[in-house]
């Protein structure tokens, strides 16, 4: 592979991109030697191995073409129907040629796996008077974690990968059969049982090095590796002790006691994600990023801008995502009982307490203005917020993740970094997903829910403030509540596409994509749509109708890889 061709002094290059935490000389090259002989140079290479990994804020600013930079794009939370590279998710046209994303994830994972099997033996050599044991052990755990996160991260995605554990050099054979996906999680788990114990704990971690791997990161990547073992894709004879297994690794994290939901303040679901002091216990692993040296523009890509203010709204949330949240009292919009209506101050209120947090719609503030998209009335300018293919295209924006900085003008665009910038983390691994992986391991381990399987679900539930699941659920009405949990708690974390694939849930990636489009109607008064909410109307129609071929469970491995390395095709 190309990408394990790099010879191994010229490694150190890689150095080069941290540029927060020292000034080297010379600065072309650092040698192998020199690297091992000094604390600050180890440092600055274990942080670039953490800066190198790629996030959902930042897959459309490496080198993707498209706002929708974001793997939930391609299910059927999100629209980006201008954005026609990550469309082809929705439209059946992907091959191993042409793939979001595939080649930053394989190119990507393969190198920080190398820089990763480097630190690794780079650290042996590293005397006492540099590091003492204890640190060498640490400094060798992150790698082992950072590895096997990288081999999770290619196994869900393509189902196999060449398992490479060493820093391979020029002169060897280079062209590596692929590990089928039960290998890659075995080895993942091999890894975390040897050396998890040798990292912080989440309590331990200093607050300078948060965003490292602890120990419960390590468990929490066990746990949802073997979750995705035991799911229907990758378990198709539903062995119930792989159930069992995943259940108890995630339970191990909870046992922890090093977790717990962030509820800090009156929005905190949407509060959390903000939040990178102490008082955020939720996140268990993070990438972190910090003005001005590291930041995101989600901002400007995914933004619903009121007004046109330079945003560009690139993930349309679709009103399928709007319709799994319940309201306020725990029922669904389509029970009769629930109180919602397709009608003026119904649509959108008593919803649960995520659906604020995470969604903008017609009526709502955001940025000290009403939202309007009223599909009949005009406004120009990318930025404007009425339905069309290149606005709100099925009647709603995005909130989650997105700061609110309140009035801006569009002069306030441009600085360094600009005023839309944003340097919030990106959340790989929180607690509320382990209560959720627990409950839906638990269940499918049993004949029906038990008590924990409704502890772990109702906590999750219970930050939202909405009430417990009924009780005498069977375990299938139960698998429904959760994998709807886990749609609306963790939505555009990357995980929905994931889940609607391990989960063969052909029918959910078939799905037509709706949206809601409200009209204004002088006739009941008002002017132009600019009063709210009289004279509107609600109709909810199809969007787009999603093609999906079930050989595309996993994404190809691509095509240039597999011209250097035929064993691919294996």
């Amino acid at each position: 592979m190309k990408n394990n061709k790099i010879i191994l002094g010229m490694a150190m290059l890689l150095l080069l991109s941290c540029e927060d935490i020292l000034d080297i000389k010379p600065t072309t090259f650092i040698s192998d030697a020199v690297i091992w002989d000094d604390k600050k140079l180890i440092d600055q290479f274990v942080a670039n191995i953490y800066g190198s990994m790629i996030s959902g804020f930042e897959r459309a600013q490496f080198g993707n073409n498209g706002m929708g930079g974001n793997f939930d794009s391609g299910t059927d939370d999100f629209d980006s129907k201008w954005d026609a590279e990550t469309n082809q998710f929705n439209t059946g046209e992907i091959t191993a040629m042409s793939c979001p994303f595939i080649n930053q994830i394989w190119t990507t994972g393969y190198s920080t796996i190398r820089k990763c099997n480097l630190l690794i033996e780079g650290i042996d050599k590293v005397n006492d008077k540099v590091l003492n044991e204890t640190e060498r052990k640490r400094y060798k755990a992150e790698a082992y974690f950072l590895r096997a996160f990288c081999y999770f991260d290619l196994a869900k995605t393509f189902g196999k990968a060449p398992l490479i554990v060493h820093a391979q050099k020029i002169d060897e054979d280079l062209l590596v059969a692929p590990t089928d996906f039960e290998g890659l999680i075995n080895f993942i788990v091999s890894e975390c049982d040897q050396y998890a114990g040798d990292l912080y704990s989440h309590k331990s971690i200093p607050y300078s090095e948060r965003g490292h791997a602890t120990k419960g990161a390590f468990m929490a990547l066990k746990a949802r590796a073997l979750l995705y073992l035991a799911s229907p894709l990758n378990n198709p004879s539903n062995e119930e002790q792989r159930w069992a297994v995943a259940a108890e690794a995630a339970d191990d994290v909870r046992k922890l006691n090093d977790y717990s939901l962030y509820t800090v303040g009156n929005t905190p679901y949407y509060s959390l994600f903000f939040d990178k002091s102490v008082s955020n216990n939720e996140f268990i692993f993070e990438k972190r990023y910090h003005f001005n040296d590291t930041y995101h523009n989600i901002h400007m890509l995914w933004i619903l801008d009121p007004v046109d203010r330079g945003g560009w709204n690139g993930l349309y949330p679709t009103h399928n995502l709007a319709e799994a949240y319940e309201m306020k009292n725990g029922l669904f919009i389509n029970d009769p009982e629930s109180g919602w209506a397709l009608a003026d101050e119904k649509v959108f209120s008593n919803r649960d307490s995520r659906f604020e947090q995470s969604l903008l719609w017609h009526g709502c503030i955001w940025e000290t203005t009403t939202i309007y998209t009223h599909t009949n009335t005009t406004g120009g300018g990318h930025g404007n917020s009425q339905n069309s293919i290149y606005k709100a295209r099925c009647g709603y924006g995005l909130r989650k993740f997105l700061e609110d900085y309140g009035d801006h003008s569009a002069g306030l665009l441009y600085g360094s970094p600009p005023v839309w910038a944003q340097d919030n983390s990106w959340p790989y691994f929180r607690y509320a997903e382990v209560l959720l992986n627990y409950a839906e391991a638990k269940n499918e381990s049993l004949g029906a829910p038990d008590q924990s399987v409704y502890d772990a679900v109702n906590e999750v539930r219970g930050r939202a403030g909405q009430p417990d699941l009924p009780a005498g659920l069977t375990k299938d009405q139960m698998r429904a509540r959760i994998k709807n949990e886990r749609r609306v708690e963790l939505v555009l974390e990357e995980h929905r596409f994931f889940d609607l694939r391990r989960w063969k849930d052909v029918d959910k990636l078939r799905e037509t994509v709706k949206g809601i489009f409200v009209y204004y109607n002088p006739d009941y008064g008002g002017t132009g749509g600019t009063e709210y909410p009289a004279g509107n109307s609600y109709v909810i129609r199809d969007i787009e109708q999603r093609i999906f071929n079930e050989s595309l469970y996993y994404l190809p491995i691509p095509q240039g890889e597999i011209d250097k390395n035929p064993l691919l095709a294996q």
